[in-house]
């Protein structure tokens, strides 16, 4: 069993899963009793912004942050990514660099100067029960990869899992077999 937070899961190419094909999830718990982790590659195609204006909720940050889908569990539960100058009662410590909040906690202090950095938003989470992706990761499922900054606020959306697979010193193309078992030139 393998225990810890602020590591990445990364969907390997065999997983035909629609939710978490090519998904990288930053996790955020990793323990006995489950896990729990964000995917942190899939924007929705709404701005935090935006969601906020239809809200009606005032701010004076630039929330030019898509939202993510952070997973098919509790897909109403809206969450935040942000720097540790705020911890609420939902806050996770993901790092020292960053923790996680329910964003009903966080959204209050958007117009207040003390509010911290943004650097994701999201809806929904990923969640494991006890022992469950301990069987994915060894049925080959999932990468249990090193967490990299570099990664998570440096490389684009849409280059996250091949960025992901280079800080492994891997090619996902060659992770799988492609070939046709039945193919006479083969055999």
């Amino acid at each position: 069993m393998i225990f810890g937070k602020a590591n990445f899961l990364i969907a390997m190419p065999s997983l035909k899963s629609p939710i978490f094909s090519n998904s990288v999830i930053l996790m955020a718990e990793y323990k006995d009793s489950g896990a729990l982790g964000f995917i942190i590659n899939l924007p929705t195609g709404t701005m935090v912004k935006d969601a906020l204006s239809l809200m009606k909720i005032e701010h004076d940050q630039q929330l030019e942050i898509p939202i993510l889908f952070g997973g098919p569990v509790q897909t109403d539960f809206f969450w935040a990514i942000h720097s540790p100058e705020f911890e609420g009662e939902s806050t996770i410590k993901v790092h020292d660099k960053f923790y996680l909040t329910s964003a009903q906690e966080v959204i209050p202090l958007l117009q207040d100067s003390n509010c911290p950095e943004i650097f994701y938003a999201g809806v929904g989470y990923s969640g494991w029960g006890v022992n469950q992706l301990d069987r994915e990761i060894e049925e080959g499922s999932w990468w249990y990869g090193e967490f990299d900054l570099d990664l998570l606020f440096k490389t684009e959306f849409t280059k996250k899992w091949d960025e992901a697979f280079k800080i492994l010193g891997a090619d996902p193309e060659h992770l799988v077999d492609f070939s046709d078992p039945f193919d006479p030139v083969i055999n």
